[in-house]
This record gives structure tokens, sequence and C-alpha cells, in this order.
């Protein structure tokens, strides 16, 4: 961390997520929560299998198990002996020249007495009271889903910084847990800064707007697996910028502002971090975005985003996102990206890296790249209106059609 003074050259996205992720210290905290909470949690330790999974190797379908030598010695048909069901597998002794009826799920047990090894479907047999003839002939070992297929005892079945999914809580109940170790939630405050911003969204005085960063924020924080909390507006004051940050620094993980860190006058966030903590860059060689703020201040990380609502949303996903993650302590954070053709031209200026707001469009049955039709950081519909963002690198200066970008989607870059 340095000193930052008005001299200083704007810094690549790339050199600012280094810094950013240099200085992301990972939550340590810890609790146990029900398996049915923890959708969305990360993991603090890795879970091994208890035992297999399945425990018995049981049937893939409805039908008849046998051993299978009974087949190969060409036996015509085999008497039917018994049932086995979920929950009540077969226990009785069984002959090469016999079969049992078999139910989907049911276990085939081991047993010196019992060599069923082949399940033959339902609609492959025909039946004669107590007699089986099967119509075509499985091959050895069929339809019979193995011991530990799924997992095996011992064996690693979620690694530690796993971010729990809907979809993963099949598998941690398939292993009897109830409850798991998780990290606790990181906990994060917001500020909104500016005169302007109306404290009532009922009345709201002549000249003064509606705060449009603060309920993105509050909701995208959430999405990613944030406690999260409304700290209020800061009014364009240092003094006031001084008191509440300094206040509220140390009760959180990570204190954000929307707002108060250009190089204005009016703007005094950038002036608080400069005096009570230490800058990491202040802005960018982006857009939009370019007044964003990194540093620590008592220790705890602060983020200064922009004004402009475009560009608060923006830099949240393509800067915020990735180091919240290492904070929380998720360890896999690959974010899909799509390369696609651009149905689109335009000009840039090199040494920029650019973020248009844009969608997935179908042009004569291929996908293309479309730009929402402006591109200033205060047009909120671009956002709203568009499926994701289209990254530009610092090299290209001329975009034509069939250009190849990169394309983000909103929903992948949370997940």
């Amino acid at each position: 961390m340095r000193k930052i003074n008005n001299n200083d050259k704007l810094m690549s996205v790339d050199q600012a997520r280094k810094i950013m992720l240099e200085n992301a210290k990972q939550i340590i905290e810890t609790e146990k929560i029900e398996l049915k909470k923890c959708e969305g949690r990360v993991l603090a330790e890795k879970i091994t299998a208890t035992f297999n999974v399945p425990e018995h190797h049981n049937s893939a379908v409805d039908g008849y198990a046998f051993c299978y030598k009974s087949v190969e010695k060409k036996i015509k048909k085999l008497k039917i002996i018994g049932i086995s069901c979920p929950g009540k597998p077969f226990r009785g002794k069984l002959k090469e020249n016999e079969a049992i009826k078999i139910y989907t799920g049911a276990y085939i047990l081991d047993s010196k007495n019992n060599k069923i090894d082949t399940v033959c479907m339902e609609e492959n047999c025909n039946i004669y009271g107590d007699f089986l003839e099967l119509t075509k002939r499985p091959k050895r070992g069929g339809n019979i889903r193995l011991r530990g297929e799924d997992i095996k005892k011992n064996s690693i079945a979620f690694k530690k910084g796993k971010k729990i999914r809907s979809v993963d809580l099949a598998q941690l109940s398939s292993l009897g847990l109830k409850k798991i170790k998780v990290l606790k939630k990181l906990k994060v405050g917001i500020f909104s800064s500016g005169n302007e911003l109306t404290k009532s969204t009922y009345n709201k005085k002549k000249f003064e707007i509606y705060d449009s960063n603060k309920p993105s924020l509050l909701n995208l924080f959430q999405k990613i697996g944030c406690d999260v909390y409304d700290l209020g507006i800061i009014q364009d004051d240092l003094n006031e910028s001084k008191m509440k940050i300094l206040k509220y620094i140390e009760k959180f993980d990570l204190i954000l502002t929307s707002g108060g860190i250009s190089k204005s006058k009016m703007d005094k966030i950038g002036k608080t971090l400069s005096e009570y903590g230490k800058f990491g860059f202040w802005r960018l060689a982006i857009k939009p975005g370019r007044p964003f703020a990194f540093g620590m201040i008592k220790g705890k990380p602060f983020i200064g985003l922009p004004g402009n609502p475009v560009a608060v949303i923006v830099t949240f996903f393509v800067l915020v996102i990735d180091f919240v993650k290492k904070l929380s302590g998720i360890k896999k954070n690959e974010i899909i990206e799509r390369i696609l053709p651009s149905n689109f031209s335009m000009k840039k200026k090199v040494g920029r890296r650019e973020w248009l707001r844009g969608s997935i469009k179908i042009k004569k049955n291929k996908q293309v790249l479309e730009k929402f039709n402006t591109t200033g950081s205060g047009i909120i519909s671009s956002i709203s209106q568009s499926d994701g963002i289209i990254e530009i690198d610092e090299k290209k200066k001329n975009i034509s059609k069939g250009t190849l970008l990169k394309f983000f989607r909103y929903e992948d870059m949370l997940n």
C-alpha cells in the first residue's frame, strides 16, 4: 500500500486486481449449520465419506436377477424363487438355475449362497407361472449399480473452500450428514455518499435524487453470500466522512461506499482514506469506473466505488466479486466466459479496458454480441436491458463486425 497523489497515472485493471487479491485476508471464523440451510455457504473443512455410496450392489432397473452362469449354460428357463425390494433385500439361497424378481434400488447382498451378478430388464423377459425365459440376454453384470460406484468409503466427497450449491445437497444427504462446518458469512457495510441523495423514498425534495446504487449493492452482496448492512448516507463533508467510516470500519469485514472518490472538491471519501488508511490505488484505466479506490483502514479493506450507477454495477462485477470470494474462502473461482463475434463496429481509446453492456443475439442461425445502444455510465437501462458485459481489452482500437470478444453473463459471474 502507498500514498496516492493527484499526479499518479491510471493503473491497469490487471494490476488493480493483483493488489486487491494480495490484500484479501480470508475469514477464519466458522459455524455448524443444518444441511437444509447450507446452500450458498462455503465449506470450512473437507468432507470425507465414512461409508460407500451406495453401500451395497443394487439393481438399476425393475427386472429379474440371477447368476450369469445360468445363461452361459443355456438353461432355457429359470425358476423364480423370491423377491427383492428396496429396504427388504432377498436373503435366501439362489442356485444357478434360479432367479428372483427385483425392483429398482433393491440391494444385492454378498453371500456364499447368493451368486447374483446380473439383472435382466423385465421387458426382456417372458414369465410362465413361476418360470422366467429371457427374450434378450444381458451382459454379465448388466443393470447393477456397484457398491461405492458413486463415492467410495474414505474418499474426499467435497474439498474445503467449496461453495455449496442446491444441486450438492443430494450428495451431502447421501453421506448421512445433518450438519456441516462452514465459514461464517462475510459481514459487509455499505454507505452511499452525496448531498443530492434523498433520505426518504416518499418525500423527495426538489433537486434531490433517489439512491439507485444502494438497493442493487445490497442485493448483489446477498447474492454472493454476504451478510450486508445499509449504513446510510454520508454527506459531502470531511468530518462526517471521517466520523462515520471510522465508527464502523472495525465492526465489519469490508466497508464499501458509492460516490465521493473522484477528484472533485465535493468528494471527501478519498480524503478520509488518504488520511487514515493506506491506498492500494485510486484511479484505473477503465471505462466505466475510472474513480475506483481500494485500500486498508485499521487493517480492514475499504472499497470506494464510483457514483454513477452503471459504473457501480460494472465494477462490482469485474473487480469486487473476485475479491469478496477470496475473502469468503471460496477456493474455486472460475467465471465462464464466452468468445463470440461482435455484431457492431466502434472505436475505442488504446490503453484502456472497456466494458460494454450487451446481449447474445441470434443472427442467421449464429450467436453474435449486440451492445446496448449507448455507453454512458449514467444510463441505468443499459444494465436492466442487457444480459451481461462485453469486454474489450486495452490493445484494441477498432472493433468491426465479426471481431471476437469476451462476454460474461451477469448470472454466471454471481455464482
